[in-house]
C-alpha cells in the first residue's frame, strides 16, 4: 500500500470515528433533555394531559416520550390496538369504577389523556419508574413479588376492570402476574382484558377464566411471537375465537 493510500484510509477512519462520536453525543444530549423534562414533570403539583396529539406534545406527556426499553420487555401497542382496548374499558365500566392497568402503560397513558378527565379511578402497576410522574396513580410493581406493592392490603378485591399484559412470555411470569390480577379484582365481577402470547391460552382459561378472542393486538415495532387478546366477559366488539 502506498503512502497516499495509507493516508486516505487513515482519513476515512478518522471521518468514521468523528461521525460515530457525533451520533453518540447526540444520543447523550437527547437522554439529558429527556431526564430534565421528567424532573420538571415530577416537580409539577398536577399534570394536565390532553387527548389531542399536539396538545400532548405541548404539555410534554405522551407515549412517544417514553422510549421502549427492550431489557424490560417493553413493546408499546399500536394506536389502533390502544384505541380498541380503550373502547372496551369505557364500554364496560361506569364513572365510579376502578381500573387497573398492569404492565400496560400504553393504555394507562391514553386513558389519562382523555378530556374531559374520566371520573373512573385509573391506576398503573408498572416496574418502570419513569411513570411515577403520575404520582399516587402509579404503583411500583414487580411480578416476581405479585402482592408486594404500596397499599397492597387496601387494594385487594377493589377493581372493576383490569387490563394486563405480563411483561415476559414465560409460565412463571404469567402465573405470578395472574396472582396480582386475582388479588386486585373484585371477586366474580371483575372484567379482565389480557394480552399475551397464544401459547398461554390454557393458563389464561385455567387461572382467570379468560378465553381467547379473534382480536390480535399489534405493536408499534412489531413482535415475532403470536400475540392474542383474552377476555373473561361478553363483548360486542371483541368476539371469542
Amino acid at each position: 500500500m502506498s503512502e497516499n493510500e495509507s493516508d486516505k484510509f487513515a482519513e476515512d477512519d478518522l471521518s468514521l470515528s468523528s461521525h460515530a462520536l457525533s451520533a453518540l453525543n447526540e444520543f447523550f444530549l437527547e437522554q439529558q433533555e429527556q431526564q430534565q423534562r421528567f424532573e420538571q414533570l415530577k416537580q409539577s403539583s398536577s399534570i394536565q394531559i390532553y387527548s389531542d396529539t399536539e396538545q400532548d406534545k405541548a404539555n410534554g406527556v405522551h407515549m412517544d416520550f417514553f422510549k421502549e426499553d427492550w431489557q424490560l420487555s417493553q413493546f408499546w401497542y399500536s394506536k389502533e390496538t390502544t384505541d380498541i382496548i380503550i373502547q372496551e374499558v369505557l364500554m364496560h365500566t361506569s364513572e365510579e369504577d376502578r381500573v387497573a392497568c398492569i404492565s400496560t402503560p400504553t393504555v394507562f397513558v391514553k386513558l389519562k389523556s382523555i378530556t374531559p378527565a374520566l371520573k373512573r379511578s385509573i391506576y398503573l402497576f408498572e416496574f418502570d419508574t419513569r411513570f411515577d410522574i403520575y404520582g399516587s396513580d402509579f404503583f411500583r410493581y414487580d411480578y416476581k413479588t405479585p402482592t408486594e406493592f404500596r397499599d397492597c392490603s387496601k387494594l385487594r378485591n377493589t377493581f372493576d376492570f383490569i387490563v394486563v399484559d405480563p411483561p415476559f412470555l414465560s409460565e412463571d411470569c404469567f402465573t405470578k402476574t395472574m396472582i396480582t390480577v386475582r388479588w386486585l379484582g373484585k371477586k366474580d365481577t371483575c372484567k379482565i382484558l389480557l394480552c399475551t402470547g397464544a401459547v398461554m391460552q390454557d393458563l389464561a382459561d385455567r387461572l382467570v377464566k379468560a378465553r381467547m378472542t379473534s382480536f390480535y393486538p399489534q405493536h408499534q415495532g412489531g413482535l415475532a411471537n403470536e400475540f392474542r387478546c383474552y377476555i373473561n366477559y361478553q363483548s360486542q366488539n371483541i368476539k371469542l375465537d
